[in-house]
């Protein structure tokens, strides 16, 4: 696993750990690059709604992902 080397800003590093419960630094960064990509996933697949692609509802596809998130 690669190494670098980061300027962080402090005041945020630490309400991030505060409102997570994640003590580590690594931790935290790493819990949010997970929520970058989830966004991300999520953007993609509303984004393709209403194109005939994918066939459901915005409450079936919060749905969906609630039960995907439960099995991680």
């Amino acid at each position: 696993m690669p190494r670098t080397t980061v300027v962080i800003d402090n005041d945020l590093l630490a309400e991030a750990k505060k409102v997570s419960g994640i003590k580590t630094t690594r931790g935290v960064l790493e819990e949010g690059l997970r929520e970058v990509i989830r966004r991300a996933r999520i953007e993609e697949i509303l984004s393709l709604m209403g194109s005939g692609i994918i066939d459901m509802t915005l409450e079936e596809l919060l749905s969906w992902r609630e039960t995907d998130l439960e099995h991680e």
